[in-house]
Order: structure tokens, then sequence, then C-alpha cells
């Protein structure tokens, strides 16, 4: 196989880790000019193999997210600084939905370091209930519904009818893609019905993502960046992006 050839091979397998990645992020990993790297996004582009962006690249999937496992390692870092950062936001007292999520979990550890008294949690993710329980000052109300395995987590109509019965704080919440047009997506229906429940009934909304969601693409709509009150990342987004972002509305916060 060739260098080129070699290369995009590279380039679509570390996009379908990722999901998204920069220009500059690219350049860095192959130690090549950014000339050059945008020939070969274009040229795979041409040829249907990914979804090119300004700034960028996606990967050409919208229906399957990376596995859990994966997503706990990469971007770790990023994810443990939103959640530190939104864990703050959290007061004694207060009561909060938690959907699913990688980031939703870093958040959970936050929380539990801060172990704020009086605290009330709605969620449907098992893996952040079992984070949870180790503060002993917050009640925890899990919802039923039907075991999804790739994010630890109960999703369908039983969760969402659960959810129905309770008015939270805040609606916290981690996203699999936000496109370009500020559309908040997820992969599974199942899973994004019940965010759906968790932001409608919810006083105040705060979204958690980082910097790979940015450009991404998936198939399940959840809302839009115009309905969140807050959008925590861990890297100040292109200026694409933040344009994007500041016609939205919405308070963005860089914790990097």
């Amino acid at each position: 196989m060739d260098q080129l050839s070699k290369r995009h091979s590279e380039i679509l397998d570390t996009l379908g880790r990722r999901g998204y990645l920069a220009i500059e992020e690219l350049v860095a990993a192959f130690n090549v000019t950014p000339q050059t790297l945008r020939r070969d996004l274009q040229d795979l582009a041409d040829r249907g193999l990914l979804r090119r962006h300004h700034g960028g690249a996606s990967a050409n999937v919208s229906t399957a997210n990376a596995d859990y496992g994966l997503r706990h390692v990469e971007t770790a870092d990023g994810k443990a600084a939103i959640g530190r950062v939104a864990a703050k936001l959290v007061t004694p007292g207060s009561s909060l939905f938690l959907t699913p999520g990688t980031t939703v979990d870093a958040l959970a550890k936050a929380i539990v370091e801060l172990a704020p008294s009086g605290l009330r949690v709605v969620t449907n993710s098992i893996a952040a209930a079992s984070i949870l329980e180790q503060c002993p000052g917050i009640s925890i109300q899990v919802t039923g519904g039907i075991w999804m395995r790739h994010n630890r987590a109960l999703g369908g109509t039983p969760a969402v009818e659960f959810v129905e019965n309770y008015r939270c704080d805040l609606h916290l919440t981690s996203i699999g893609a936000i496109d370009l047009d500020g559309n908040l997506l997820e992969y599974r229906d199942e899973e994004v019905v019940v965010a759906r429940a968790m932001f409608r009934n919810a006083r105040r909304k705060v979204l958690l993502a980082d910097h790979t969601k940015f450009g991404r693409v998936a198939t399940s709509r959840l809302a839009h960046l115009s309905e969140v009150s807050t959008l925590i990342t861990d890297r100040k987004p292109n200026e694409q992006i933040s344009a994007m972002i500041r016609r939205a509305g919405c308070e963005l916060v860089v914790t990097g």
C-alpha cells in the first residue's frame, strides 16, 4: 500500500473511532501540511467516504455511536473538566435529570466529590446512578424501560412515562452530535425519546459536549441549540461553530 493510501485508511479509521476531527488535529497526527490534509479530505469526501466541513471532517456514519468503553477513554481529560464545571451548577437541595453518556458519568463523579446535600436525581443511566450511590446525601430515582447495553441505560416508552411524573430544576445532558445547523442529535430513537421528556420537563437545560461532537451527524433529533441555556465544552470551537452558537443565543462555557 502506498503512503497516500495508507494515510487515507488511517484517517478513516480515526474518524470512525472519534466521529469528528479538526484539521489541526489531523496535521499533528500525520505530520503533514494543512494543504496536504485538505486535499486528502477532499479526495475522500468526493468518494463519499467522509463528510467534509470547514476546519475538519466527520465520519460518514449517522446510525451508530462509538463503543461505550472506547468513549470512556477518548477525550477523557476533556470530559472530566466539563464534568467539574457542570457540577458547580448543581446546588444543594436541587433536582436534576441526567441522561446516559460518558460525559455525564464524568459529571456524576464530580458531583460525588462536591457531595451536595438534599439532591434529587432522576435518571435512566444505570452507570450514573451507580456512581452517585457513593454519596448518601443524594436521592436517586431510576426509570424503568428497555435495557440499552450500548449506553448502560434504560430507554423507550416506559422510561418516558416515568420521567413525565417529574419536573426538575436542571437537565444535564451530553449528546451524540451537534450538526452545523445547531441540531442536537442522537443515534437511537429509544434513547432520544427519554431525553426529550427530560428536556421539556426541566426548568434549565445544560448541554455537556466535548469538542469532538461538533460537526458530527446522527439520525435522531433531540432539540436545537437555541433551546439550551448553557453549553459547556472542553475546547474553543472554530469560528464557524462559534458563530452558530452565538446565533442560537446559547451561553458558551469553555473549560480549557
